[in-house]
């Protein structure tokens, strides 16, 4: 790009922003002189199981085609507990979190690489994963990673186990809770709209899919199932983001509260097996048309599934399907 071509006002307004951008990258540079060169990326232990590592944060700056880029890279880390079963386990994650914007933009999707290692000598735990979201945070043994929508986009929601960094739920807008007093591992209900950020329906390319609706507890997926539209009149008439969702329970040893968002079973308790967790069903409404017509489909939960065999839906305008 020729700066001397610009006219006085953006040759003004271009330095301005190559100076802050520099003043950023001295002043992040001034505060990490005191740290070794990055040799190493890995974590090191020593017998005192005191923890070193190598890598920095930096803020790099560059011109792509006339536009001022600032590619920023963040190192740090993060103690969690992780439960496995009853037992607690102390994990160590080294969180490198990468954002790459316009300097006159705000970008909210970061990518993020984190590795996990036990800090205990007797579990062999360790794993790494990678995803792009806005930000995360731990709850419910899960890291939960959140990618905001824009535009009329609904927020797309990832969980993923703190034992082995797979992923194990994802939905758009909120879940649902499935709770078991004294025990720390839940369940989770999710539906997936064709409006959730970075279009995860869109991308599989099936025909008539609108949604996908997961299951899943903190350390996997139970259940997956597909809800596609029928050839009908009113297919047209469905919104794509997702309808209200609540849980309904079927027996007094289930309580349901948080105006139906979260389910508890009373009756189960630590040693609870699968077949302790039922006595509620997932209903989705849909609302659509100029008078604000409405839609259901009522899942029940049976022996710690989804049973879709004796869900209840409109089958002229939805079929559902395991995945």
């Amino acid at each position: 790009m020729n700066c001397n071509n610009l006219p006085p006002t953006k040759f003004s307004q271009y330095f301005l922003r190559i100076a802050f951008a520099i003043g950023i990258f001295y002043l992040v540079s001034c505060n990490q002189s005191s740290n070794p060169k990055p040799t190493d990326a890995g974590i090191k232990v020593d017998a005192e199981q005191s923890y070193t590592d190598t890598s920095s944060s930096f803020v790099k700056v560059y011109d792509d085609k006339g536009k001022l880029c600032i590619q920023q890279s963040n190192t740090y880390y993060q103690l969690a507990d992780v439960y496995d079963g009853s037992t607690k386990i102390p994990l160590l994650l080294k969180i490198n979190k990468v954002e790459l914007c316009l300097a006159d933009s705000v970008n909210k999707q970061k990518f993020f690489k984190i590795s996990a290692k036990s800090i205990l000598d007797n579990r062999d735990l360790h794993w790494t994963s990678d995803f792009v979201a806005t930000d995360i945070r731990f709850n419910d043994n899960t890291l939960i990673a959140v990618r905001e929508g824009t535009d009329g986009e609904e927020d797309y929601i990832s969980r993923f186990s703190l034992l082995n960094g797979k992923k194990i739920f994802a939905c758009s807008y909120a879940d649902l809770k499935v709770s078991i007093p004294n025990v720390r591992s839940k369940r989770f209900v999710g539906f997936t709209s064709r409006a959730a950020a970075s279009q995860p329906i869109q991308e599989s390319k099936e025909e008539n899919l609108i949604a996908v609706i997961d299951y899943s507890s903190s350390e996997k997926q139970i259940d997956k199932l597909k809800l596609k539209l029928k050839r009908s009149a009113l297919a047209a008439k469905i919104p794509s983001y997702s309808p209200e969702m609540i849980f309904v329970s079927t027996h007094s040893n289930t309580s349901v509260i948080e105006d139906g968002k979260t389910v508890i079973l009373m009756k189960a308790d630590e040693h609870y097996q699968p077949s302790d967790i039922k006595d509620f069903s997932v209903q989705y409404t849909f609302y659509f048309g100029d008078d604000n017509e409405a839609t259901k489909i009522i899942i029940p939960v049976a022996n710690d599934h989804l049973d879709i065999a004796h869900a209840s839906y409109d089958k002229d305008i939805f079929e559902l399907v395991q995945d």
